[in-house]
């Protein structure tokens, strides 16, 4: 990502800044404000000129004066909110039954957002309060404010542990309440406090990659994602959690994954995670990826799912050359992705000229092209790859649907009935009635060149396939749902052909 590329994602953040309140012994202030952006200076107002009386004899009247507020203490720090920290901490404080749930406040334009949390001193009995509040910008959604709201609270939970285990909120305390009597306060507590350059780095993990995970006093692990947000600094089209939940549900053993980065996890991590990364290739399926590393198929489910919520990957079918794929409807705009593609593949292709191969579709064989030397073909993989990862390519899947013939269609004429057998199966099945003759006819025709068994068994896998044949399943679901082979399956459907439609549309699970 260039420096103007970042920028701008920077820019496209929802995320203004991070605060810390802390309500302790010495009453509530915010401790820590990142970053502190001071309020634009105001067109000074000309005062009027001092009228100096006619005659100095008489006494002009008494003017009341006041003892100048001392300049300093958190509480006096100015902000670009129109207000200083001791009213936004004034503000912030809540009665305790409203503790320990989400906190969403609007000030002028303004939206804050937190969870506090109470803690108490070692051995001691009164509710102090913490909170981490976030300020989102305008038109940040419900489900945004939510996720910074869970991710205050996390902070805010492993802050409280710390005090339970060695007194750190105490201490924290201890240290504002000395920066309180100095002129800088926030920068004087910044110099001795835990809490500060933590919520400084989360604050810029967050604006410049949407996520973060790493451990708080290098002692208590956090992680969060802003979706969204990190799905457009891939270049992927932002989905919510609902949508990654939906797709979760309907992931099934024959989909796979594409990475959308570099994905490594830390020395620390579950050893399982880098065993099943050491065999992820857009080639495999998931239970191929089971198989290969020797991982329940459940816990790669719940790793991928992982992945997915954390926008570490998306969704996909394994590569394979009978994949047939297009140019998307929605593709991103060219000119955010040509400076991409030019980094990863030169001169060797261009992204406009990538697209145009698939318009009309075509199948990854023809795209590839055995004949091509090696190199070609690698490039060619390694562009459908790219095309997918940034989802301006979606592979077209086979539907069906079981229909009458048309009328000039050429009927089968057997020879002789179908046996009544075969009649029986169909007339117990889920076969349309406008279709049991022809396909009994069909049956009859191919019993003058196939074997009686061979015909039994196409007849049965139809019945077997046929709820599933109303234009809502693919190929690879009826496959998988009815544990077929997939060249069998394939023969069955070009055998009864007469009376099934097919059309291609994308499967908006994996798309």
């Amino acid at each position: 990502m260039t420096s103007n590329q970042s920028v701008r994602f920077e820019s496209e953040s929802h995320l203004h800044c991070v605060m810390c309140f802390i309500a302790g012994q010495s009453g509530e202030k915010i401790v820590s404000i990142y970053p502190h952006r001071k309020p634009q200076p105001k067109a000074s107002v000309k005062e009027p000129p001092v009228q100096t009386p006619v005659n100095p004899g008489l006494c002009s009247k008494p003017t009341l004066t006041s003892m100048p507020n001392q300049g300093f203490g958190f509480g006096k720090e100015q902000t670009e909110f129109d207000i200083d920290l001791g009213m936004l901490a004034y503000v912030f404080k809540t009665q305790e039954i409203a503790c320990n749930d989400g906190f969403d406040m609007k000030i002028n334009t303004q939206r804050f957002v937190g969870y506090p949390k109470t803690w108490k001193t070692r051995g001691g009995c009164t509710n102090y309060q913490v909170m981490i509040v976030f300020a989102l910008k305008q038109g940040c959604d419900q489900h945004t404010a939510s996720a910074y709201q869970t991710l205050s609270n996390k902070i805010a939970v492993s802050l409280v542990m710390l005090q339970n285990y060695f007194g750190f909120l105490e201490r924290e305390d201890k240290w504002a309440d000395m920066a309180d009597n100095m002129t800088e306060p926030l920068r004087e507590f910044a110099k001795t406090s835990f809490i500060v350059n933590p919520l400084m780095d989360m604050y810029d993990e967050v604006r410049k990659r949407g996520n973060i995970h790493k451990y708080l006093i290098n002692f208590v692990e956090l992680g969060f994602c802003d979706e969204a947000h990190a799905l457009s600094r891939l270049n992927v089209v932002p989905k919510g959690r609902q949508d990654i939940d939906d797709i979760i549900r309907k992931m099934k053993p024959y989909h796979g994954i594409l990475l959308l980065e570099d994905v490594w996890p830390t020395p620390d991590a579950n050893p399982i995670v880098a065993k099943l990364l050491s065999h992820c290739s857009p080639d495999r399926s998931i239970l191929d990826m089971s198989t290969a590393s020797g991982i329940p198929i459940f816990e790669v489910f719940m790793i991928i799912r992982h992945l997915l919520q954390w926008t570490r990957a998306i969704l996909i079918y394994p590569l394979c050359n009978t994949n047939i794929y297009t140019s998307a409807t929605s593709p991103q705009p060219l000119d955010k992705m040509a400076e991409k593609f030019a980094a990863q593949f030169g001169t060797t292709i261009h992204l406009a000229a990538g697209l145009s191969h698939f318009n009309p579709p075509k199948t990854l064989e023809t795209f590839i092209r055995p004949n091509l030397p090696l190199h070609e073909q690698g490039v060619r993989a390694k562009l459908v790859v790219a095309l997918l990862r940034h989802q301006m390519l979606m592979q077209l899947h086979q539907f069906y649907y079981i229909l009458k013939p048309y009328s000039n269609a050429e009927l089968p004429k057997p020879k002789e009935e179908c046996p009544d057998e075969l009649k029986q199966i169909i007339a117990k099945s889920a076969l349309p009635h406008d279709v049991r003759k022809v396909v009994a006819d069909i049956c009859g025709s191919m019993l003058e060149t196939n074997a009686y068994s061979s015909v039994k068994r196409k007849l049965t896998l139809l019945v077997k396939c046929a709820p599933m044949m109303d234009g809502n399943y693919h190929l690879e679901d009826i496959k998988y749902k009815n544990n077929l082979d997939r060249a069998e399956i394939e023969d069955v459907f070009k055998s009864f052909e007469l009376v099934i439609a097919t059309f291609r549309r994308p499967d908006f699970v994996a798309e």
